[in-house]
């Protein structure tokens, strides 16, 4: 520096280095991709699930081709004056390494695909048991007489959340009622029909206007469901141990995708592509909510240190300038006939006049 020392590491500036590589490590694991990879020597079919876990991850539709489609809409189920389209339900599922089911142990672009009425026909069977399992072994495992079900593999200490919402009660309709194509209601001389169907990645009941529930409307259901089911599906991590059948059904009759393509280079890939399209946007959805949350608070870290590090400069920079100042002002007096810089007392002489 200006006064010929060297000038030591500041404590703040290492502090600071830290804490900004900490929120880079932040954010980074917030947007960390799938960590699971294929071996190199392909994809290797699953035989043994008793590792794996099943967990819900999207719905599509996809738009039934029919040679007869109008020329102007491409759409082939005519009413009320024009053309609809129709569609098949499909939903995803995948399968992971850890009962938490998170994205760190899941492979979020390895996806399988089947017919919705299918995963909900298998689902909800198994949560439904599941959860009277769990009531019946956790709520009376202090009691003798506690009724047990050697059929479903119940986990005490975690049962209990997973089934928070179906044993929730509430107003409306159990939806799982209603798992096949069937009437609904009339309106005027329309009659609907009601199904399960999907809206933006969520299993709901919707109302179509044919009798295969393949032809979608904007109408609402004329009945109320409090989705207790239905939302109990979507959240289960379900363990394959113990629901082996369960898990190796829906794998064996699922499309295996692997992103947009399938493993099994003879299927046609428009599942494929609708499947990583959705769960693209649900990724994105995720961590761009995700980056919401840390975003402010990484901000006002950096600002408060920002702040500090230009204080602390300012600070450094001044009190170096008054140092060199005060070593000026005292040599300026010294080379004018003062005795010395200041702190260094000199002999105060009265010199005699001499007398001739």
């Amino acid at each position: 520096n200006s006064l010929g020392r060297p000038l030591k590491p500041l404590p703040y500036l290492k502090l600071l280095s830290q804490t900004m590589l900490l929120a880079l490590a932040v954010l980074g694991s917030a947007a960390a991709s799938n960590i699971r990879v294929l071996e190199e020597e392909g994809y290797q079919y699953i035989e043994d699930f008793s590792g794996y876990y099943a967990k819900y991850s999207t719905c599509f539709k996809v738009k039934i081709q029919d040679n007869n489609d109008d020329q102007v809409e491409g759409n082939s189920y005519f009413y009320n004056g024009k053309y609809h389209a129709q569609y098949n339900t499909y939903a995803a599922f995948k399968l992971c390494e850890d009962n938490s089911c998170g994205e760190d142990v899941c492979d979020s672009s390895i996806g399988y695909v089947t017919e919705l009425q299918n995963y909900l026909e298998n689902n909800v069977e198994y949560v439904q048991g599941y959860c009277n399992a769990c009531n019946n072994k956790c709520g009376r495992r202090l009691e003798d007489n506690g009724d047990d079900d050697d059929e479903y593999e119940v986990d005490c200490d975690t049962c209990a959340n997973q089934c928070d919402l179906l044993n929730a009660g509430g107003d409306g309709e159990d939806e799982a009622n209603y798992l096949e194509c069937q009437e609904s209601f009339y309106d005027g001389d329309i009659q609907y029909y009601q199904a399960p169907a999907c809206v933006n990645g969520k299993i709901v009941i919707g109302v179509f206007y044919d009798d295969e529930c393949t032809v979608n409307t904007k109408v609402e259901p004329a009945i109320e469901f409090n989705y207790n089911t239905f939302g109990t599906v979507e959240g289960m991590c379900a363990a394959c141990y113990g629901n082996d059948e369960v898990c190796e059904n829906l794998y064996e009759d699922s499309l295996h995708c692997n992103g947009a393509t399938p493993f099994d280079e003879n299927e046609d890939s428009t599942m494929c592509k609708k499947f990583y399209n959705n769960v693209r946007e649900v990724t994105y959805a995720t961590r761009k909510r995700d980056l919401n949350f840390w975003g402010p608070i990484l901000t006002g870290i950096f600002l408060i240190f920002g702040c500090g590090f230009c204080a602390q400069t300012y600070y450094i920079r001044h009190r170096n300038k008054a140092t060199v100042d005060e070593k000026s002002v005292s040599l300026s007096k010294f080379d004018h006939g003062e005795s010395g810089p200041p702190g260094k007392e000199q002999p105060i002489s009265n010199p005699e006049i001499a007398l001739t």
